[in-house]
């Protein structure tokens, strides 16, 4: 692996930064995304005007059950929202956010740097691509290698112009099925690692074994596992074997949908999200099995309706609400603190 020019350093959109100051962090968000993607128009004719609707609160009961219904939901897009809502973490004691929309979800980088001057926060900005619906048509025929090379001016020049430097390769987005073009971009996030030592986050798509077969090919294409990310933890491995046999591989294990519970997705029927204290119970048992230094904690808001100003949990949820659960669970004061501030720190680190 070569040996970037800011190894050592945490990547922000405002430069690179020593990693010990980072503080509390929080490894998968959304600052500001445009997460039509995931769409689905209702099926039933009486709720068909429902996906046309500004969220409000004569709707938001629909809208938490039915999040990706919702275009107006979908488009998080008015960058004093996200001031705002950043600075309840910062005020929380929240010292860092990953914001990890790749390209696909609207990326901008220009304002994410704002965003970190108007609050304070060190942003960490994402990069490579997200799922197959998201990619250009000329992946079809582009090889991992062509691919890379965009991922790396990105975190060596900076996007386009702007000279804001992407800090992770990620979220990646796997499929389930895995797509074609998928693999080539997740082959080109690993070859941006190589070359550059910046870490990298896959987002899998709702199926138990996929996680881990991503995981052996990112090592088959020369990867570093212990610098990789496998998000959506809670919503994907739900038996403690799977879950123990990933743990083994390695990887950074990212518990990044705190706050959210919806207990059907109608695009994958079979899987379920879990509550807080489900989460917990999968993060108590990575502790006893000696996998602490594995976690990281996030809240993955894409969507309007966790917000705080739309009558969500907020950035803040994990610091103010979660934090005190898992101190009164037993989890110590020590493994906190290696989850929330220690692990990211190694995590964002550049090799």
């Amino acid at each position: 692996m070569a040996t970037s020019p800011i190894a050592g350093k945490v990547q922000t959109v405002l430069g690179p930064v020593d990693p010990q100051t980072l503080g509390p962090t929080i490894t998968h968000e959304h600052l500001l995304i445009d997460f039509r993607v995931v769409f689905q128009q209702p099926g039933e004719a009486s709720q068909a005007g429902l996906a046309e609707e500004k969220l409000s609160l004569a709707n938001l009961g629909w809208i938490r059950h039915n999040w990706n219904s919702s275009i107006d939901n979908l488009m998080l897009i008015d960058e004093s929202v996200a001031i705002a809502e950043a600075r309840h973490f910062f005020n929380a004691g929240g010292g860092t956010m990953v914001d990890v929309t790749s390209n696909g979800l609207g990326r901008d980088p220009l304002a994410l740097a704002r965003i970190s001057r108007a609050t304070g926060l060190n942003v960490v900005m994402g990069g490579g691509h997200y799922i197959g619906a998201t990619h250009p048509e000329e992946f079809e025929r582009a090889s991992a290698e062509e691919i890379a090379s965009s991922i790396i001016r990105d975190i060596e020049d900076g996007v386009g112009n702007t000279g804001i430097r992407t800090g992770i390769v990620g979220e990646v987005g796997v499929s389930a099925p895995w797509s074609e073009t998928e693999r080539k971009t997740v082959h080109a996030a690993v070859i941006a690692q190589v070359q550059t030592g910046a870490p990298v986050l896959i987002h899998p798509g709702r199926d138990e074994e996929l996680p881990l077969r991503v995981l052996e090919a990112v090592a088959e294409w020369g990867g570093d596992l212990t610098h990789t990310v496998m998000g959506h933890i809670e919503r994907t491995i739900y038996s403690r074997s799977a879950l123990k046999r990933l743990a083994e591989t390695g990887a950074f294990l990212n518990f990044d949908l705190f706050g959210h519970d919806s207990s059907f997705y109608p695009l994958a029927p079979h899987s379920y999200m879990p509550n807080d204290a489900q989460r917990m119970d999968q993060i108590q048992f990575l502790i006893d099995e000696g996998h602490v230094d594995q976690v990281l904690l996030a809240h993955d808001v894409c969507s309007k309706h966790r917000l705080k100003q739309y009558g969500g949990h907020g950035w803040d949820h994990i610091i103010a609400r979660v934090v005190p659960q898992m101190l009164a669970r037993g989890i110590s004061r020590e493994h906190v603190d290696r989850m929330l501030v220690d692990n990211p720190r190694r995590m964002l680190t550049f090799a």
